[in-house]
């Protein structure tokens, strides 16, 4: 466990640092950091709609997951996050990792670099469209890179890379046009489909 929240720390450090070099060197007045990375209040109804979100897509993936060998095999790998949780077995240490990692070392961190920092300015850069599509179809893309070192099958790759690619483009839609540039509503689409993916994979799969 103590390995685990020193895991969770060093992620979470690494991808707030990068922002904050960033944003160091700009000095973007009148902006706050929080203001910078979207860490600010959200809506309810951009909250709602994160949750409704992160269900359908969550949903899509342990339907597919429960009616695809080829794909149950690939997600319950030791190797991958979901199979590493797996091999926890179910008692309180799981669940309480399962909370830390999906909410906070993979949720958090990456909606703080992705939809706080990149896509924020990658739309300062060019427009909200382009910015938009450039930070998902990146971040789409690491999510298939991550699964290449565990299969080569074509076509879970191609989903691993959609589905991420679409939420993504999604919740930087709720963040930037319904949150007032809050990433809230990314975290929590992002931290509860997590949780839904990791505790079937973990417990029921």
């Amino acid at each position: 466990m103590i390995d685990t929240i020193l895991s969770v720390v060093q992620q979470v450090a690494i991808f707030f640092l990068i922002p904050l070099i960033f944003y160091l060197i700009k000095r973007p007045k009148p902006l706050s950091f929080w203001q910078y990375i979207g860490l600010t209040p959200s809506t309810r109804k951009a909250n709602l709609l994160a949750l409704a979100l992160s269900l359908f897509l969550a949903t899509f993936m342990l339907v597919l997951t429960s009616t695809n060998a080829a794909i149950a095999d690939i997600m319950t790998n030791p190797k991958s996050v979901t199979g590493a949780m797996r091999q926890l077995g179910f008692g309180g240490e799981a669940v309480l990792t399962i909370g830390l990692v999906a909410i906070f070392k993979t949720a958090f961190a990456e909606e703080v670099f992705f939809r706080g920092f990149l896509a924020k300015r990658l739309i300062a850069m060019t427009n909200f469209w382009t910015g938009n599509v450039i930070q998902a179809v990146l971040f789409g893309a690491i999510h298939s890179l991550l699964f290449a070192t565990i299969t080569t099958n074509f076509w879970f790759l191609a989903l691993i890379f959609m589905v991420p690619t679409l939420g993504a483009l999604a919740k930087t839609y709720l963040n930037e046009k319904l949150a007032n540039g809050s990433i809230v509503p990314g975290w929590i689409a992002h931290a509860s489909g997590n949780i839904l993916a990791y505790s079937y994979v973990a417990f029921i799969l």
